[in-house]
């Protein structure tokens, strides 16, 4: 709050009461202000009153601020912090509370009796303001004020004449009946709504609608714009568990998620799908990327839109979707911090990854990683969720229902059908985050919520709950290990390189098979490389099963060479070929024997080594000088990290140095405007001899004082600053420029005058 008790006229007097702490929270609370910077605190003052950003604060308020500033639209200008009181309905400590929000919002300003609020805040509330319809005289009634003539004159129309009443007292005021206008009076009324019309309780709007006047709506809602019950926010109740259970529950999603966004990068470094030309995922693709992970295609367009989001996967030169740099920094993280980085690019992207299939509005479905899922109000309202959770006690876990009312009075004129639909999407995303567990929010998802040291705090948080990486697996004799826990990623990387993961959880169950091994020894491993590895990261002896397994695919790996004839295979061997020439399925092949040594073969060479491995042969294809050519996994790259996913204005929070410089500014160009001479206006400081104004400039220097300086710049527009100089030389001038807020050099030639601040 400003640091003044006094309460000024004016909001330009106001803001300049002002202190600094007070104007970076307006800034802070109403980021559009800073868009462009305010001159002075006068152009702010009258830009915080335009319709447009008085809209953009409004959608921010709850349903009381919201209530009280209907409350000012409703009494008479200027108005009486006693009668917003009264009307509002709300005990004094709530409506000192509200209006000190108010007044720091810049949208309530003056004494305590005389209370101004801008004029464009009566459209922006509509024409029925609280749901009361326009004031009137009421004809006959006397004082508008009057509530025992008003209450008489009800009793007077009857019963169904005051239900119908109510009904519009509840708002909106408004009716359709046919014939409205026509002339009725007190004998010739038949309806209940006549009735009201004869008595003044009811005008004529048109010819076919009647609107209830605003003083017998108030009287009939008991002198209040709402019921207390609506002032009130909701309470988040709901099933309530151990926190520490949450936080465990949470912790163990946080490994799985981490895991799968690393699988899906790595496939598609190895295979990248192609971009759509509208832009976008194909939908076979994320068929195919689900399938591969073994989850729902909506977990999938989750798991890639915050990918991207977070810049991990971009649109690599040959028009595919590639891992970018960014990646491969992202693998050498720790799990919390990789885990972090990915809830906080969910928290903030404007993307909706549950629109993914839906239609657009040329029933055209929507694609995965395409333009058409971002969606402005995503980040404000995946915020608003997260906020109303950490309302809750810990460890409760209220309902969607619960949530979307505790929202819609948090944000009741953000609240649509979408924002609904939102609010339950934001619900299952925390929940397939790990951002909550078993439905609350977890210590690593409240972390989240702390500012610009969100991501750290969370995976700060989150560390303590996650398993130690360990370096060992368990070797069994059915050809399977055993992980008991996460294991370092350069162990997890080389096993799954030579063995295929059949569960995923705690403990990891990877199968090694023929094709898994044969894979590791394409991938240039040696036999006794994987030995080796075996032997070292195994907590058992490794069983004689798998040790043969790897001898007896290393002995005939590279037995048999394929090459390029267009194909063809040689082996020392001469009866290998003859088994291969002999079985019927490799007839379609094309093979033709040209020495005991050699076949070729109709096929290109890698569809003739892949049709030899599929009938079970281990053919490896071969250089031109016959060099093995390993087969090792592609590792495909974006050739720089795109910027991460914009953030719409206005959902994250301007930073504190950001916030500093904004008022620094505005308090130089406040000062410059104080110390303009009479008569002059911006860019018309007097012109003075360039000597003079040099002196003036030098007298400066030497004193220690700010100056007021007019200068032309190189577009040949006219300035005035408030700058500090620190040093002339060379025909230069070097000071401190108070608006900019950092030290800048100006040609003296370019000096159009200089004076004293006062």
């Amino acid at each position: 709050m400003p640091r003044s008790t006094s309460r000024p006229a004016t909001l330009p007097e106001t803001l300049r009461g002002f202190d600094d702490d007070a104007l970076a929270e307006l800034f802070r609370a109403r980021p559009d202000l800073m868009t462009p910077l305010p001159s002075d605190l006068a152009q702010l003052a009258s830009r915080s009153t335009t319709r447009s950003s008085l809209a953009r604060t409004l959608d921010q308020l709850d349903r009381r601020a919201l209530a009280v500033l209907e409350a000012f639209v409703v009494l008479p200008r200027p108005a009486a912090e006693t009668a917003v009181r009264a009307l509002a309905g709300l005990p004094d400590a709530r409506v000192k509370e509200t209006l000190a929000q108010l007044r720091g919002l810049a949208l309530v300003w003056g004494p305590r009796d005389a209370l101004e609020v801008p004029v464009a805040l009566a459209d922006l509330l509509g024409p029925y303001p609280a749901g009361l319809g326009p004031p009137t005289e009421l004809g006959d009634l006397g004082d508008p004020a009057d509530d025992g003539r008003i209450a008489a004159l009800l009793a007077e129309a009857g019963p169904e004449a005051r239900a119908v009443a109510e009904r519009l007292a509840a708002g909106p005021p408004v009716g359709i009946v046919t014939a409205a206008d026509r002339p009725v009076t007190v004998e010739t009324a038949r309806t209940p709504v006549e009735r009201l019309r004869a008595r003044g309780l009811l005008t004529a709007a048109d010819a076919r609608s009647v609107v209830l006047p605003r003083e017998v709506g108030l009287h009939l809602r008991g002198g209040r714009l709402y019921p207390a019950e609506q002032l009130t926010p909701p309470t988040l109740e709901g099933t309530t568990r151990d926190p520490a259970l949450v936080d465990r529950t949470a912790a163990g999603t946080t490994l799985e998620v981490v895991r799968q966004v690393e699988q899906l990068l790595d496939t598609w470094g190895a295979d990248p799908p192609s971009v759509l030309r509208a832009g976008g995922l194909g939908v076979r693709d994320l068929r195919r990327t689900a399938a591969g992970l073994g989850v729902s295609e909506p977990s999938a367009a989750l798991l890639l839109e915050t990918a991207f989001a977070a810049g991990l996967v971009a649109v690599g030169e040959d028009d595919s979707w590639l891992p970018t740099p960014a990646y491969d920094t992202w693998l050498a993280l720790d799990t919390e911090h990789r885990w972090a980085r990915l809830a906080t690019a969910w928290l903030d992207s404007p993307r909706v990854p549950a629109l993914v299939g839906s239609r657009d509005e040329r029933d055209r479905p929507r694609q995965a990683l395409s333009a058409e899922l971002e969606r402005s109000v995503a980040p404000g309202i995946r915020r608003l969720v997260l906020a109303a959770l950490a309302d809750a006690d810990a460890g409760t876990a209220p309902s969607a229902e619960v949530v979307v009312a505790w929202v819609r009075w948090r944000r009741p004129r953000r609240m649509t059908a979408f924002v609904e639909q939102l609010v339950a999407w934001t619900l299952e995303e925390a929940s397939a985050w790990g951002v909550t567990g078993l439905g609350a929010l977890a210590g690593h998802g409240r972390a989240l919520l702390s500012g610009a040291a969100g991501e750290e705090a969370a995976a700060a948080e989150l560390s303590p709950h996650l398993p130690e990486p360990v370096d060992h697996v368990l070797l069994q004799a059915d050809l399977t290990a055993v992980a008991p826990g996460p294991l370092r990623p350069d162990l997890a990387r080389s096993l799954a390189a030579m063995a295929d993961a059949e569960s995923h959880g705690g403990a990891t169950v990877y199968r090694f098979t023929e094709t898994s091994v044969r894979r590791a020894l394409d991938a240039g491993r040696t036999a006794a490389e994987l030995h080796e590895l075996l032997a070292h990261h195994s907590a058992t002896p490794v069983p004689q099963p798998l040790s043969y397994l790897v001898d007896d695919v290393a002995r005939r790996h590279g037995h048999l060479r394929a090459g390029s004839a267009t194909a063809y295979l040689r082996c020392d061997d001469p009866a290998l070929l003859d088994s291969v020439l002999a079985d019927r399925r490799t007839a379609a092949l094309g093979l033709r024997r040209i020495a005991p040594t050699v076949v070729v073969a109709r096929q290109p060479v890698r569809a003739l080594v892949d049709e030899l491995r599929a009938l079970g042969f281990s053919p490896v294809p071969e250089t031109a000088d016959g060099a093995l050519m390993l087969s090792e996994t592609r590792v495909g790259r974006t050739t720089e990290t795109p910027q991460r996913t914009p953030v719409t204005a206005g959902s994250r929070t301007p930073e504190p140095e950001v916030l500093a410089a904004a008022v620094r500014a505005v308090r130089a160009g406040d000062r410059a405007r104080a110390s303009r001479p009479a008569g002059a206006t911006v860019g018309q400081l007097r012109r003075t001899p360039s000597g003079e104004a040099v002196d003036v400039l030098r007298a400066a220097l030497a004193g220690g004082w700010s100056v007021w300086m007019g200068y032309v710049d190189q577009q040949g527009g006219a300035l005035d600053r408030i700058v500090d100089p620190v040093r002339i030389d060379g025909g230069w001038l070097t000071a401190y420029d108070h608006a900019a807020g950092e030290a800048r050099t100006f040609a003296l030639h370019r000096v159009t005058g200089a004076a004293p601040v006062d």
